[in-house]
């Protein structure tokens, strides 16, 4: 029998045990593997119009060259070319590192030389109850299946799957970690121990606005009106993780990642926010704007502007994991629970909720893209508030005419 050509298709009812029809699929041929078998591509649809125009598009496709051919692609294969795309796609370099550090570690070791038009959503169980058993966190093996997740579903718009095998398998439960704030008063020890910190601006204002640590380092100032007492967030100071360096070694092996601090724009559109300041904010950056000036004029030719706020000694990019430390330290002189640089943020969620403020206020003023979001992390403050707004007609008269005696 002669082979049948590329891009000719069969079209075929679907039915149940009873022999009713069901729905109807259909195939067209895409190549042929080296023992001389069709390699086919395979289409559904409830009715007999609808799996013939899925048809006829997949035809066009083949064509155009747009479906691809999988003979002999491995899942590492395909995972390294869609984190190319990615990568070329614009997206943000960190994410794109994240991405290839999860393929390297988590996917590739386990999955990684099954042939990727073979890979069942079992395969992926099993992928993630080896890296159970090898201790990872629930919250790493959530993103490992998320990762993958996304990198199949790019296939199925490749033409390279006929569907995401990994939209089955159920996410394991990550459970959130506690919440970790200052009370209002550790908040007020914590600034009156910084004070002599050539950053506790930086600082107060993380606590005042609720700013990320990158974007806190990332200000400039060009980003804050004086005049009408707010500044804008356009930037976010970011440690980049890039490939190893060629040639260089840590511990007697080659890197297999690099780390630059680099400025960048924010992820999303609701990061890029208008922040009003209040007056004792803009009370303390006047203040850090003359000590800076005073830090320029001491550091003379050696002074690199690049109009920071928040600046190394010498005007250059302040390294974020340093900034941290400092912040650490600082916590551990004030005697303080020791809270990441990132708590700061919540903390100042926190102290934003008990002055009343509704979630929508709050919500913009972090950045958030969605209020329901903010309700979900900080529900347990907002139900504290509904308590405290519980009331008897006598707190508001302490003798109330038909109030209870």
């Amino acid at each position: 029998m002669p082979k049948r050509a590329n891009g000719e298709g069969t079209l075929s009812r679907r039915k149940d045990k009873a022999g009713k029809t069901i729905g109807w699929r259909g195939a067209i041929t895409v190549g042929h593997h080296e023992n001389g078998s069709q390699e086919r591509r395979w289409i559904s649809g409830k009715t007999q119009s609808e799996v013939q125009d899925k048809l006829r598009a997949l035809q066009a496709d083949l064509h155009s060259g747009m479906v691809a051919n999988t003979e002999g692609l491995t899942v590492a294969d395909f995972m390294a070319r869609w984190v190319e795309h990615k990568e070329s796609d614009g997206v943000k370099p960190n994410t794109v590192q994240s991405y290839r550090d999860t393929v390297r570690l988590s996917i590739t070791p386990h999955i990684g030389r099954m042939k990727l038009a073979k890979l069942k959503p079992l395969d992926i169980e099993r992928l993630l109850s080896k890296m159970q058993k090898a201790g990872k966190s629930a919250a790493n093996r959530r993103y490992s299946l998320r990762v993958l997740s996304m990198a199949l579903r790019q296939a199925v718009r490749w033409q390279m799957l006929p569907r995401n095998v990994a939209d089955v398998i159920n996410p394991p439960k990550a459970e959130r970690p506690e919440m970790q704030i200052w009370t209002p008063e550790q908040v007020v020890t914590f600034l009156d121990a910084s004070q002599a910190h050539r950053l506790h601006a930086a600082f107060y204002l993380a606590l005042m606005t609720g700013m990320r640590r990158g974007e806190v380092l990332g200000l400039q100032w060009t980003d804050i009106d004086f005049g009408r007492s707010r500044l804008m967030v356009r930037h976010n100071l970011v440690e980049v993780h890039g490939d190893g360096v060629t040639g260089k070694q840590q511990a007697g092996k080659p890197t297999v990642s690099s780390i630059q601090v680099k400025l960048q724009t924010p992820k999303t559109a609701a990061s890029r926010r208008t922040v009003v300041l209040s007056p004792g904010t803009l009370s303390k950056l006047r203040e850090h704007q003359a000590q800076q000036a005073r830090e320029r004029s001491a550091a003379a030719e050696a002074w690199q502007d690049q109009g920071l706020v928040f600046a190394s000694e010498l005007g250059g990019l302040t390294n974020p994991n340093s900034f941290s430390r400092q912040f650490k330290k600082l916590t551990g002189e004030a005697k303080l629970p020791n809270i990441r640089f990132h708590d700061l943020r919540h903390t100042a969620a926190s102290l934003m909720i008990r002055r009343g403020m509704n979630p929508k206020v709050v919500s913009d003023r972090l950045g958030h893209t969605d209020p329901a979001f903010t309700l979900r992390v900080y529900t347990h403050l907002y139900d504290e508030q509904r308590e405290e707004a519980a009331f008897d007609l006598s707190d508001l008269f302490p003798v109330a005419a038909g109030g209870p005696n």
